[in-house]
C-alpha cells in the first residue's frame, strides 16, 4: 500500500533505538509505555504527587512516548475506585505539572482517556452505562450518546489545553467504545448498531468533532483497538481491520494494537503480532503493538517484520530500571502473572516483586 505522505518514517530497521516521527511529532526512540493504571489517583478521582513521580521517573529512564494510565471524562463513568477523572477542576494544573515534567527529558506523553461502560459498575451507586442493556447495566439513549461525543470532544480540548501530545481513545478492554464495537456487546438496531460502520459510528462522530477544533500536526490522535474478542469470534478480526480502515480515512495518527486475552498466562509472545501484521498490511498509519514484551530481541524481530512502535506496560511496573536492562540487553523479571492487576487493593503494592508497599495506595483504601 502507498505510504500515506502525512507520514514521514524512514524504513523499518532492526533497532528499537531509532528515532521516530508520528506526524510532526518526533519520538527519540520506538518503546511506547502502554496505558497503565496505576490505582494512584484519589478515591475522588483526583491526581496525588505519587502519581506525577511515576511519570517522572519513567521519562527521567528515556522512553520516547508515555501515554498515561486511562483518565474518566464522565466523573459518573469510573471504571473502580482510583479512576482519575481528568474534567476534575482540581485536575487541570496537576496535569500541566505532569506534562512540564515529563517534556523536560524530550520525551513525549498522550493522555488515555475512556468511559467505563460494564466497568463502572465497580464503583458503587454509580448508574452503569453501555450500548445494550446488560444485567444490572443501562442501554444508552440517543441523548446520552451525544452527551457522551461531546463530552470527548471537550475533554480533548482540555488536553490539549494541559500540554500534551495527543489524545489516545481506548477502544480496547471492554471499556464503552469497544463495547460499541464489538457485535458480542452491542446488539442495537438504529444507526449505532449492526454493521461494522454502524457500530463505529460513535467513535467517528467524535474523531469528527476533534477534527472540527483544527488542532495542529505537533498533536496526535491515536486509537487503541483489540484485536481479539472475549466471545471468540472468528469474525471480529476482520471486523477489526475495517474499523481500522475507516479510523484512517477519519484521519487517526497512529493505532495501538492489543486484544481481550492478554491475562492469559505461559502463552506464545508477543500475544497479538500476527494480527497486528494483518493489519498493518492494510492501512498505512504506524501500528503500536502492545503484548507479551520482556526482551530487545523480541521488539527488534517484531520491527523488522513491520511494526513501527512496541509498547510495553507490565515490565515497567515489575522493575524501575526495565530500560536499562532493555540498554544491556537484558530481560524484564516480570513472570506475566498479572496479579499486578488486584494485588493494589489488597497487598497495598503493584507487584509480587514489590518489597514494600505503597503507602499511597494504603491511604486511599483506608480514609
Amino acid at each position: 500500500m502507498e505510504q500515506n505522505k502525512r507520514y514521514c518514517n524512514k524504513i523499518n530497521t532492526d533497532s528499537i533505538w531509532d528515532e521516530f516521527n508520528i506526524k510532526n511529532v518526533k519520538l527519540k526512540n520506538r518503546i511506547v509505555r502502554a496505558a497503565t493504571n496505576e490505582h494512584l489517583g484519589t478515591l475522588d478521582g483526583v491526581i496525588t504527587d505519587a502519581y506525577i513521580d511515576v511519570y517522572k521517573n519513567l521519562a527521567d529512564s528515556g522512553i520516547g512516548l508515555i501515554i498515561t494510565s486511562h483518565m474518566a471524562i464522565d466523573k459518573m463513568q469510573r471504571a473502580d475506585l482510583t479512576h482519575i477523572c481528568i474534567n476534575d477542576p482540581e485536575n487541570f494544573e496537576k496535569l500541566k505539572l505532569l506534562t512540564k515534567e515529563v517534556h523536560k527529558t524530550d520525551s513525549k506523553i498522550i493522555c488515555q482517556i475512556s468511559y467505563g461502560g460494564y466497568r463502572a459498575l465497580k464503583v458503587a451507586g454509580k448508574r452503569a452505562m453501555t450500548p445494550s442493556a446488560m444485567e444490572e447495566t443501562t442501554e444508552m439513549t440517543l441523548g446520552d450518546i451525544d452527551d457522551c461525543i461531546n463530552n470527548y470532544i471537550k475533554t480533548i480540548k482540555l488536553i490539549k489545553k494541559a500540554g500534551f501530545d495527543g489524545v489516545e481513545l481506548h477502544l480496547a478492554h471492554g471499556y464503552l467504545l469497544s463495547e460499541f464495537l464489538d457485535s458480542f456487546y452491542n446488539k442495537r438496531d438504529d444507526l449505532y448498531g449492526g454493521t461494522v460502520e454502524n457500530r463505529y459510528r460513535i467513535v467517528h462522530q467524535i474523531l469528527s468533532g476533534i477534527h472540527n477544533l483544527c488542532f495542529d500536526s505537533n498533536f496526535l490522535i491515536i486509537a487503541k483497538i483489540d484485536s481479539t474478542s472475549k466471545s471468540g469470534d472468528s469474525l471480529f478480526l476482520k471486523d477489526q481491520i475495517e474499523v481500522c480502515k475507516l479510523l484512517e480515512k477519519d484521519g487517526i495518527d497512529a493505532i495501538e494494537v492489543s486484544g481481550c486475552d492478554f491475562r492469559k498466562y505461559k502463552q506464545d509472545t508477543p500475544y497479538f503480532l500476527n494480527n497486528a501484521l494483518m493489519i498493518k498490511e492494510m492501512v498505512s498509519v504506524p501500528i503500536i503493538l502492545v503484548g507479551g514484551f520482556r526482551n530487545q530481541a523480541q521488539m527488534s524481530d517484531a520491527i523488522s517484520k513491520g511494526i513501527d512502535l512496541i509498547s510495553i506496560s507490565r515490565p515497567f511496573i515489575a522493575e524501575k530500571n526495565f530500560m536499562e536492562k532493555l540498554r544491556n540487553n537484558q530481560s524484564s523479571r516480570c513472570i506475566s502473572c498479572s496479579k499486578c492487576f488486584d494485588i493494589y487493593k489488597t497487598q497495598f503494592k503493584h507487584c509480587i516483586f514489590d518489597k514494600d508497599i505503597d503507602l499511597q495506595l494504603y491511604e486511599n483504601f483506608h480514609k
